[in-house]
């Protein structure tokens, strides 16, 4: 049974009962600015020029003595050096790394459409696992899920971040605007995240083999239903074009985005789909299943040159 922490409302308090529960925190500036590396670990001065005091180092080997030298590599559970940072700086905001912590995090930005993506990709893969989440400063959500242990993509959609290599801030700490984060259910009641993180959001290539019947072979596209577009063939949406590049296997990325690009030119040169909206939406389903953005963005301008293949759009 995963038991609810309660965390207290001041931030010194709150910080040692994150570090009492094992969870790795450090102190954040209230911009969310970690705290810089000192002079030792810095490899040029302000000017630019090489820093002949700079020692090459892992940051999570630093030992220059300065606690909070390398941001969240300084992340730790340590509940003395904890309380002496909280006693120098008691309204420090509080920092989790998520990897170091074992997390990677669904973080919802409002401000760049962050719900709209969201809601559009639990449309596409379904309602994402429950788990534990957080209300940001700034109306935003954090969804906490257990690391994958694969690297994920940073911004896969507008206003949807991947953080899995970077930082969160954890209530009770303040937002710019004054408010504060807060756990989502009782606000003041945290509880470690322990589901896995959605076999859905992993990149194609990343995903966990399963266990399948053999299906017959057949001709990669079927036969026009009915009610198909005029002229024959399937009328394809935005969201059957990304499930097209997203079911795409290690071999084929480049060919399923390039006839997924080309269905969109050309349901769009006959009024049936915005291009705009296919654009941004084939681009994103390229970067998750591992393309580079100079690769999608050659397959998906080819196909604006290419003529349509009507036989082929079925």
């Amino acid at each position: 049974m995963n038991v609810g922490i309660i965390i207290p409302t001041e931030l010194p308090s709150a910080a040692e009962t994150y570090a009492e529960a094992g969870v790795k925190i450090f102190r954040v500036r209230p911009d969310k600015a970690p705290y810089k590396n000192c002079r030792r670990c810095t490899k040029t001065l302000p000017d630019q020029q090489p820093n002949p005091e700079y020692i090459p180092h892992r940051p999570e080997e630093c030992r220059c003595g300065v606690s909070t030298c390398h941001g969240f590599w300084a992340a730790t559970t340590d509940l003395a050096t904890i309380r002496q940072w909280w006693k120098e700086e008691p309204h420090a905001n509080i920092g989790a790394p998520c990897k170091l912590n074992g997390w990677a995090v669904v973080d919802v930005d409002p401000r760049n459409g962050g719900y709209a993506s969201l809601c559009a990709l639990e449309g596409r893969v379904g309602v994402l696992p429950g788990t534990t989440m957080q209300v940001t400063g700034g109306d935003g959500l954090h969804i906490l899920y257990r690391s994958p242990g694969f690297e994920l993509p940073g911004e896969p959609f507008p206003g949807i971040d991947f953080k899995h290599n970077g930082y969160i801030l954890l209530a009770p700490s303040i937002h710019a605007s004054g408010t504060r984060y807060q756990w989502a259910g009782v606000p003041d009641v945290f509880h470690k995240p322990t589901t896995a993180w959605p076999e859905a959001l992993l990149p194609r290539k990343d995903k966990r083999p399963v266990a399948v019947a053999p299906r017959p072979v057949r001709h990669p596209f079927p036969p026009a239903p009915a009610g198909g577009r005029p002229g024959g063939g399937k009328l394809w949406t935005v969201d059957d074009l990304v499930q097209h590049v997203m079911h795409s296997h290690q071999g084929n990325r480049n060919s399923s985005l390039y006839f997924a690009a080309c269905r969109a030119h050309e349901l769009a040169g006959q009024g049936l789909l915005h291009l705009a909206d296919a654009e941004q939406a084939l681009l994103s389903a390229a970067d998750a299943i591992g393309l580079t953005s100079s690769e999608a963005r050659n397959s998906f301008d080819s196909a604006a040159t290419r003529p349509g293949d009507r036989r082929r759009a079925a």
